[in-house]
């Protein structure tokens, strides 16, 4: 196994254990790359930095908000 697998595999366990504390590392490293491309690519990276969260299992608030959402929207159809 390559040392990178090792590595992501670590970081995947980490973040499973200490979902806020992944949430919060997500965001800065979001809020980094946006400064970083001077603010042209912001679309693409809270879209990345969305799907990391969702990977991870962290925001959940988010992820409660948007299946109340659906579920409104079932309701009325």
């Amino acid at each position: 196994m390559s040392e990178f697998s090792d590595l992501a595999k670590k970081a995947e366990g980490y973040a499973e254990e200490h979902p806020e504390q992944a949430d919060k590392a997500i965001n800065e490293a979001a809020g980094m790359a946006e400064d970083r491309t001077g603010h042209q690519h912001d679309d693409q990276i809270e879209h990345a930095a969305d799907a990391a969260e969702q990977h991870f299992g962290g925001d959940q608030n988010q992820n409660q908000d948007q299946n109340q959402d659906q579920n409104q929207q079932g309701n009325q159809n």
